[in-house]
């Protein structure tokens, strides 16, 4: 994902669930690359150290940890020597959106490169969608189109963590947060991982 944003991905291996192996990679990372991304050990229990290591190296440390936000509610965000840390979810689905939603545009401010958002199209919603108030749902859906016009089918309204959800979907929609769902039929806003013309047609 770094590598198609023009970045250069420098991999730091995985640490075990202990404070000081996650301290001395962080301190690696941060001293080679120019922005550092974590997943895993950012959720409330015993074993998820990274915030606890991040806060332990240096000031102002994490500044942000749980974003309501669906899949991807344990990320966090840190400052780190000067250096943006972005602490995202162990779980596949919930790392993607959050890189989506935090990782990307920040790449591409420190590449120079303006940002530009994933092209959008208006879609029917196939199915009722349910979603709970005061946090913002990525919807994951799989556009295609029938007689010259946009369908979004969810691939899956619930569990955010199953993968094929992401290798299903060409692009997601976002709930808001006052919203309770969505209403089959509805016409919502599609953001496109591929380009428009790559949306499939059945």
């Amino acid at each position: 994902m770094c590598q198609e944003l023009g970045a250069e991905p420098l991999d730091l291996g995985i640490a075990k669930d202990n404070l000081n192996e996650i301290d001395a990679k962080i301190r690696e990372g941060i001293e080679k690359a120019d922005i550092l991304l974590t997943t895993g050990g950012t959720s409330v229990g015993y074993a998820d150290v990274v915030p606890a290591a991040v806060n332990q190296i240096e000031a102002p440390g994490v500044i942000v940890h749980g974003i309501a936000m669906r899949p991807g509610m344990p990320t966090a965000l840190a400052v780190l020597c000067g250096k943006p840390v972005i602490i995202l979810s162990g779980n596949p689905v919930a790392a993607m959106i959050g890189f989506e939603v935090f990782a990307r545009p920040l790449i591409l401010k420190l590449l120079g490169i303006e940002y530009e958002p994933r092209p959008m199209l208006e879609a029917e919603l196939t199915q009722k969608v349910p979603s709970a108030l005061g946090r913002q749902v990525f919807l994951r859906v799989h556009v295609f189109e029938r007689e010259s016009k946009f369908f979004a089918e969810p691939v899956r309204i619930k569990g955010a963590g199953i993968l094929s959800t992401m290798t299903k979907a060409n692009g997601y929609v976002i709930i808001p947060e006052d919203r309770e769902g969505l209403d089959e039929g509805e016409s919502v806003t599609v953001h496109l991982f591929d380009k428009i013309g790559e949306a499939q047609h059945v």
